[in-house]
């Protein structure tokens, strides 16, 4: 019996054996497009010829083509909508419709919407904007309406194609970056074709061309540029490993002006009889080399950038080369981070148009950092610096540290300390006895300058903060601030400034959804318009509502500044509305500003996300 058995069984079980590696073949080669569907039918028991009892079954597998997602299904819409509305009224309460360079309306707008469709290897979008009366302080060539930014981008594979507006940057900046800046009225898009190609590993090439946007037209200059970047860790990554990366970068950068003309001025100093012409070349071109080396917890980053002889009115018409040099060097690990970085830079004022006014901020080609830290209080942000065209020499330092949980100086909720500074000089030039720079002959090749001498000091700063949690519902900051700042050389008044900045913010967990934040800020200074106080109070009621008073006192000039503001947030909607009085000053974003004059009146603002 035990015989018989094994040998019945025997067969069944070879037969499901060989079957095995044909059903995994099989499993391997099907479509990718189809599922399957498993039937099973059970059948009554029966019994066999020795009498036994057992119930049999049968199971079936059907493979069923799968329904295809269709290329119109995949198509996603996203855009945002942001909105800006100022009634201004003067300081008796009486409407003005004149704070705006220009613009007498009693209602100022700013509104923005961007709606970008993606689908599969395709992507195109565009911007509505609408700013006919614009808000205070925006150039007069601002207002207006309009589509100004539109764009197709199509992909496959390692390339991407892009005809219409784009904005990009080339390494730091130095001789390409295009952006949008809002606060400051920039919109620098490039309006032509673009095309980028990663055809391996590590390997990314970027080709353009077109012409820049200012406001609303295109200057009549050409734009056209190349990048290539090689990141070798990622090509050779078992030479280089995880902890240690090198990537090399070239970029070039020509414009060509139709309209370059010979000028003709007067000889400054000169009777008025005689004359001059200047050649302003039609073609300009600017180089950058760059090289980025991570070892370990450090990170380096070198970077040259050079441009041909390119006379602007701002540079007073100077036919010099101009260059500028960049060092970086940071270190990162847990619970310290520090950060050294040095720049030289001299005319590398790159616009793609030339004779435009200095204040003209819409048609820079290039971006030069200013190496300062960015301010977000009130009265730290007094004083902001602007990098200067001419030249100068910026050094930057920044050092966190977190001192541990339950550790003297860490307490029971760690303390984190951060402690920067900055420091920009202008440069020292071969200027003959008795001579200025102002006093310079226009369409010369200037003065020269030695390149490790430092001259007179533009701007220094030294930041101290302390962040400290002291219980699981109040977190408190403490933050110093001195500075120094040239106001002649960024503004043109004023001589040397010197301020002491003291801070104090506290933020509050009342309950689950109540938080009170407060700020309490000093400054002391000698000069300008004397010593300021100011004060914030903002309560949040999560999730939909925040208030916000804030105040500015001027002590010297005995001058008040004030907002109260409320803010109700719906989903992706977000209200904003109020009443305040602001003071006259720069906006800076970057090393870049704008003078805001002072306003003061309703504000209502509105965003929305989709």
């Amino acid at each position: 019996m035990y015989q018989k058995n094994i040998s019945g069984l025997y067969l069944p079980l070879l037969l499901a054996a060989s079957a095995l590696p044909i059903s995994a073949m099989a499993s391997e080669t099907e479509a990718p497009d189809t599922v399957t569907v498993k039937t099973t039918t059970d059948f009554s028991t029966v019994t066999n010829a020795e009498g036994t009892s057992r119930s049999i079954s049968s199971s079936t597998e059907v493979r069923m083509p799968e329904k295809k997602e269709s290329w119109f299904s995949k198509i996603r819409a996203t855009g945002a909508i942001q909105t800006e509305f100022l009634i201004p009224y003067n300081l008796k309460g009486e409407k003005t419709g004149t704070a705006n360079d220009g613009f007498e309306k009693d209602v100022l707008n700013n509104t923005y919407f961007d709606l970008t469709i993606t689908a599969p290897y395709i992507s195109i979008g565009g911007r509505f904007q609408w700013t006919k009366w614009p808000l205070p302080g925006y150039n007069k060539d601002f207002g207006g309406w309009g589509v100004p930014y539109i764009w197709a981008t199509g992909g496959y594979k390692c390339w991407q194609v892009t005809v219409g507006d784009f904005y990009e940057q080339f390494g730091s900046g130095l001789i390409l970056r295009t952006y949008q800046e809002r606060s400051l009225g920039v919109d620098n898009a490039i309006r032509g074709g673009r095309v980028k190609v990663n055809p391996g590993s590590g390997l990314h090439f970027t080709a353009l061309g077109g012409k820049q946007r200012r406001y609303w037209e295109w200057n009549s200059s050409w734009l056209w540029g190349a990048d290539a970047e090689w990141a070798l860790n990622e090509t050779f990554s078992n030479a280089f490993g995880r902890q240690y990366g090198l990537s090399v970068g070239f970029s070039y950068v020509g414009k060509h002006d139709p309209d370059a003309f010979y000028q003709l001025d007067k000889v400054p100093g000169l009777d008025t009889d005689h004359f001059y012409n200047l050649k302003f070349p039609k073609a300009v071109a600017a180089f950058d080399g760059r090289i980025k080396l991570r070892a370990h917890d450090f990170n380096f980053l070198a970077e040259y950038a050079t441009k041909n002889n390119d006379p602007i009115s701002t540079n007073n018409y100077t036919y010099r080369r101009g260059h500028v040099v960049l060092l970086s060097g940071t270190y990162s690990k847990r619970g310290f981070s520090a950060m050294l970085q040095a720049k030289r830079s001299q005319g590398m004022e790159f616009r793609s148009k030339s004779n435009l006014e200095a204040s003209d901020i819409s048609s820079y080609v290039n971006h030069m950092p200013a190496f300062t830290l960015t301010q977000t209080y009130a009265l730290a942000a007094m004083y902001p610096y602007a990098t200067q065209a001419d030249g100068e020499w910026a050094f930057q330092a920044d050092v966190r540290y977190n001192f541990r949980k339950n550790t003297p100086l860490g307490g029971k909720y760690g303390t984190n300390v951060r402690l920067s500074g900055s420091y920009i000089s202008g440069l020292v030039y071969n200027t003959p006895e008795g001579e200025t720079l102002n006093n310079r002959l226009p369409g010369s090749d200037n003065y020269g300058s030695p390149f490790w001498k430092i001259g007179g000091l533009y701007y220094a700063d030294a930041n101290f903060e302390l962040n400290k949690k002291l219980s699981r519902k109040f977190n408190f900051t403490f933050y110093y601030l001195f500075q120094k700042y040239n106001q002649t050389v960024v503004e043109g008044h004023g001589g040397m400034v010197t301020a002491n900045i003291f801070i104090g913010e506290g933020q509050w967990k009342i309950a689950k959804k109540t938080q009170l934040r407060f700020e309490a800020q000093y400054l002391q200074t000698k000069q300008d318009k004397g010593d300021w106080v100011a004060g914030l109070v903002e309560l949040s009621l999560a999730p939909h509502w925040m208030i916000t008073v804030s105040d500015n006192y001027n002590i010297g000039e005995e001058k008040n500044y004030y907002e109260v503001l409320g803010t109700y947030a719906l989903k992706a909607n977000r209200f904003t509305f109020g009443y305040g009085k602001i003071k006259a000053g720069y906006n800076c974003s970057g090393g870049v500003c704008r003078w805001v004059p002072q306003t003061e009146g309703f504000k209502v603002t509105y965003n929305y996300t989709f």
